[in-house]
C-alpha cells in the first residue's frame, strides 16, 4: 500500500519542484526585461536628448570659431558674420541650454545618482545666462562667479559616458 502513495508523492515532488523552477525562472526573465526596458528608456528620453542637444550646441560653437579664426586671418571680419553669430547665439543655442535644463528637469527621475550630483551645476551655468541676458548681472559679477563652460563639460562627457555605458549594456542583452 505504501508503493502507490510513494509513487504519487514522488510525481507531486517532481511537478512542485518543475513548478517552482519555472516560477523562479520566469521571476528573473521579468525581472530583466523590466530592467531593460528602464535602461531602454533612461537612453532613449533622457541621455541620448540631452547629449544630441550638447552635440548640436557644440557643433554650432565650432562652426562659430572656424568662421571666426578665417575671417579674423583673412582681415575680413564683417560685422555681419558677428551679427550672425550673436544673433544665433541668443536665438539657437541659448534656448538649446534651456532646453536641456528643461528635459533634466522634467525627466530627473530617469537619472542616475552621478547624473543627478551635475544638477545644481548645470543649472546655475543655465541660470546666469539667463540673469546676463536680463541685464540683471554685470559683467563683473558674471567673472566673480566664475561662469565659464569649462566648469560644465565634465557634465558633458558624462553624458557621453553614460549614454555609451546603456548602449553597450542594452546591445549585451
Amino acid at each position: 500500500m505504501e508503493e502507490p502513495y510513494l509513487s504519487i508523492l514522488g510525481s507531486l515532488l517532481g511537478v512542485l519542484v518543475g513548478a517552482a523552477a519555472v516560477y523562479y525562472y520566469g521571476l528573473r526573465q521579468d525581472a530583466t526585461q523590466r530592467r531593460f526596458a528602464y535602461l531602454e528608456r533612461q537612453l532613449a528620453e533622457f541621455y541620448a536628448p540631452l547629449a544630441g542637444l550638447r552635440k548640436q550646441i557644440r557643433a554650432k560653437s565650432e562652426l562659430r570659431k572656424k568662421v571666426f579664426d578665417a575671417t579674423a586671418v583673412a582681415a575680413d571680419q564683417s560685422t555681419a558674420i558677428i551679427d550672425y553669430h550673436n544673433k544665433q547665439f541668443l536665438e539657437e543655442l541659448i534656448p538649446k541650454y534651456r532646453e536641456m535644463l528643461a528635459l533634466f528637469t522634467e525627466r530627473y527621475h530617469l537619472a542616475d545618482a552621478e547624473t543627478l550630483e551635475f544638477y545644481p551645476l548645470f543649472l546655475e551655468y543655465v541660470e546666469v545666462w539667463n540673469m546676463w541676458l536680463a541685464e540683471s548681472i554685470s559683467v563683473v559679477v558674471e567673472k566673480d562667479i566664475d561662469h565659464r563652460e569649462e566648469k560644465v563639460k565634465p557634465f558633458y562627457e558624462h553624458l557621453e559616458r553614460k549614454m555609451q555605458q546603456l548602449q553597450d549594456e542594452i546591445a549585451r542583452g
